[in-house]
């Protein structure tokens, strides 16, 4: 059995996959600690709390062997990992661009600011472990919009990257990858790099597999539960029905054969030799609470909509009805709480000159949109494609490919907007597994 490390772990995605793949992933290294907490609860202790810049490859090999994980380093086969680079994410350019706006940063020092992040420079990092392992193969995993970043000295990223590898001598390739042509339920693009020794032969990567699960196809068989907390909401709440029954889209189509497989993996995934995947309820189906707002917003937003704008063009606020002790203040846009003497941020009426991509219902449809790590914050670019709310990590997990079993909590112990967080970060795991399948193909 081929033996992997997975660097910049997270909570397990791509060591989940490589397990479904029948690769053994026998140590992973990971900063967060509550990361950590998820991938021990889930997959087991063969994780390293470590800040890898100070976690030298050798120490790691040392910690291995003293767990008679391994023999010694020429055990591993294959290093995998991604690491961070929020300079070169969507999140990144959001960011870049709305400090210039606001005139905070001139163009040229913010640029130079996400740029010279040391987290956009952990790739160094996963280079050294490659060296040090000699695997016969590696692959990296990294965001799409690094593809169109150049270095200091105006070098493209990614060519200096391969530059790197192949220094180290490796040949390298690299491809982006849609998760949903792999039976993720998610429209997710990556870039992976690919690499291997001389004496091995060429990995490929795997071949899309014509089709795609929806989001509704994905996510239909969960049952409606206490995913808010005030009654007054219960009437603006749907129930959905026994996945057997179901038609997704009101009624405008059944599940597909693909759909139904892709369901039934979900609930009855096996763990990894020594992994804690139990047999549990659906859990960690909770969205964020439904405030008076949205109950005035949600239900005229409609599959796949952007309605921010929409509504305060249709919609008049003054007309949502709020609790007796809330007052809205017109001119402000703000709702006052006469009893706490403050104002309440959360309900705020959201400008309409900004904000324009806030509020979108997710289509039924299609694969649902990139699952982000800022979900917690942003997740009213994530209403459900059928109910009035947002997104539970469980719906989260299940556009991720996560099977239901595998827990984020950690039984509790890990927050819900870290557990958003980790679902947002994660390497599909039906992605992975494909990956993990050529990579074995190919170099036996």
């Amino acid at each position: 059995m081929m033996k992997a490390i997975d660097l910049f772990a997270g909570a397990g995605g791509l060591s989940l996959g490589l397990h479904l793949a029948g690769i053994d992933v026998v140590g992973a290294v990971e900063i967060d600690s509550h990361a950590c907490e998820t991938y021990r609860h889930n997959l087991g202790d063969h994780i390293f709390e470590k800040d890898i810049t100070s976690f030298p490859p050798k120490e790691m090999e040392e910690l291995m062997k003293s767990e008679n994980l391994i023999n010694s380093k020429k055990d591993i086969d294959l290093v995998v990992g991604g690491p961070p680079c929020p300079g070169f994410s969507n999140i990144g350019r959001s960011k870049i661009s709305s400090l210039i706006k606001e005139g905070k940063w001139s163009g040229s020092e913010i640029r130079h600011s996400f740029i010279e992040d040391p987290r956009n420079k952990l790739f160094h990092q996963f280079v050294k472990y490659v060296k040090y392992f000699q695997p016969s193969v590696f692959l990296m995993e990294n965001v799409s919009g690094m593809t169109s970043y150049r270095s200091s000295d105006n070098k493209p990223i990614i060519e200096v990257i391969r530059n790197e590898f192949e220094n180290i001598n490796y040949n390298v390739k690299i491809e982006m990858l849609t998760a949903s042509d792999f039976g993720v339920p998610q429209s997710r693009k990556r870039i992976f790099f690919m690499g291997w020794r001389n004496d091995y032969n060429e990995p490929f990567f795997p071949v899309a597999k014509g089709f795609e699960i929806t989001s509704m196809e994905a996510i239909c068989d969960i049952p409606e539960s206490w995913h808010h907390s005030d009654q007054m909401h219960e009437s603006s709440l749907l129930s959905l029905k026994k996945s057997s029954e179901i038609l997704s889209l009101k009624g405008e189509r059944k599940l597909t054969p693909e759909g139904r497989k892709f369901l039934k993996e979900m609930r009855n995934r096996k763990p990894p030799k020594n992994g804690n995947l139990k047999r549990q309820k659906i859990n960690l189906h909770r969205s964020r609470v439904v405030n008076p707002r949205d109950v005035g917003v949600f239900p005229e937003i409609k599959s796949g909509e952007f309605g921010i704008k929409k509504m305060f063009k249709d919609i008049d606020p003054s007309i949502i009805t709020y609790p007796d002790n809330w007052r809205w203040n017109k001119s402000t846009g703000t709702i006052w709480n006469g009893r706490h003497g403050q104002y309440r941020r959360d309900y705020r009426w959201y400008n309409p000159g900004t904000f324009g991509d806030k509020m979108r219902r997710i289509r039924g449809d299609k694969p649902a949109p990139t699952i982000v790590a800022h979900l917690t914050h942003d997740g009213y670019m994530f209403i459900h494609p059928d109910l009035h709310r947002t997104i539970t990590v469980r719906e989260a997990a299940r556009f991720q490919s996560f099977p239901d079993k595998f827990d984020f909590s950690a039984n509790g112990k890990v927050p819900w907007s870290k557990q958003f967080k980790q679902v947002g970060n994660a390497v599909p795991p039906l992605l992975a597994k494909e990956l993990g399948l050529s990579i074995m193909k190919s170099i036996h």
